[in-house]
């Protein structure tokens, strides 16, 4: 089984191979939790949004921000699914 560490690197490989013509700069690990059963890493990311967005997307640090969660898993680290994670604004 891998471990956290190398579920958010598989997780940020990941994300930076689906968008290799768009600057992921400021990738941060939000989150990273293993699944109940313990067959899955659920891993989020987030990164910076560009252009202007207002006020609407600006997260607490002020930052326009998006997120993704990754499910890997958990005995190999294959990605199952990125999805959008959503923020209450």
């Amino acid at each position: 089984m891998i471990d956290v560490k190398e579920a958010a690197q598989k997780a940020l490989d990941h994300l930076r191979a689906l968008y290799p013509d768009y600057d992921l700069g400021d990738i941060l690990l939000e989150e990273a939790e293993l699944s109940d059963d313990g067959q899955f890493w659920l891993i989020t990311l987030s990164f910076k949004t560009p252009g202007e967005l207002g006020a609407v997307g600006k997260s607490v640090f002020g930052e326009n921000r998006s997120f993704k969660i990754f499910k890997l898993l958990a005995e190999t680290g294959e990605v199952r699914s990125m999805k959008i994670r959503t923020t209450i604004k």
